[in-house]
């Protein structure tokens, strides 16, 4: 009777079948607006990357709540134990150390956006490295741009053009002040402006394309533990197998089977 009974304390207790998820509070870092994935609308936030992690969480009998950080600080907190989970986060050896992966969730592709009457288009990046000049470039602080733009930007002709900016709307609102002549975006955020007529969002169109990866959801390794992280990455994958995740990208008009794997990467 025993054995029987610290069983079934232990299933109790579990993380994935906890009987009261408001026990269980997976914290994800959120700052400003990134639609359609990150959207904050009366206090609250929605959006793809937003209701793909409350399905997650639910699932595993959590709950999810929101902690407003910068990017920077948002990583220094994970790798603190603060916070648990990170949206949008490229895969890089130095980052397997911090965080598990899951996904991915999105397809990232930035392209260098302006108003092409105001513009000429770059033929590559390695234009811009030996001297092409198109004026001030709006990048956000401690984004991931791949490996030929973090080695062609080191390059004074490149780097000179180039603006370190705090978040998505900053970069929007520069651009749209004519105080830098184009910006570093997904192209999945300037079809949600245009969408939604966001103001002056029609000029803007993507000029080059910078970088293409896919981005996963960050768990981070010193909050929680390898348990927690399988039972988190099985229930991703029930999910995706059940179709659940499907009916979600579905709501944003994004087509699911060029975002998502069954695979993640712990």
């Amino acid at each position: 009777m025993h054995l029987i009974t610290v069983v079934l304390l232990l299933m109790v207790c579990s993380f994935a079948h906890s009987a009261e998820p408001a026990g269980c509070t997976l914290r994800m870092s959120a700052e400003t607006d990134f639609p359609p994935h990150l959207i904050k609308q009366d206090q609250q936030w929605t959006g793809l990357s937003v209701e793909l992690m409350q399905r997650l969480a639910q699932e595993v009998g959590c709950r999810l709540t929101f902690v407003h950080s910068p990017w920077l600080r948002a990583l220094q907190l994970s790798e603190q134990g603060e916070l648990d989970i990170l949206s949008h986060l490229s895969v890089s050896e130095q980052r397997r150390a911090q965080f598990a992966f899951i996904g991915p969730h999105h397809i990232e592709s930035i392209y260098l956006v302006g108003d092409p009457s105001q513009v000429t288009a770059p033929a590559s990046l390695q234009q811009l490295a030996e001297g092409a000049d198109v004026g001030s470039i709006a990048t956000l602080h401690g984004a991931y741009y791949g490996e030929e733009f973090l080695r062609l930007s080191q390059l004074p002709p490149f780097a000179n053009q180039l603006v370190s900016i705090s978040s998505i709307q900053d970069k929007l609102a520069l651009l749209r002040a004519k105080r830098v002549k184009a910006i570093l975006e997904d192209i999945s955020v300037l079809h949600y402006w245009q969408q939604h007529k966001y103001p002056d969002a029609e000029r803007y169109q993507p000029l080059l394309k910078v970088y293409e990866s896919p981005v996963y959801f960050g768990f981070s390794k010193a909050s929680l533990s390898v348990n927690q992280l399988k039972q988190l990455a099985q229930a991703w994958q029930r999910l995706y197998q059940q179709g659940e995740l499907s009916a979600i990208y579905q709501k944003y008009q994004i087509t699911p089977d060029q975002q998502l794997t069954p695979a993640p990467l712990l």
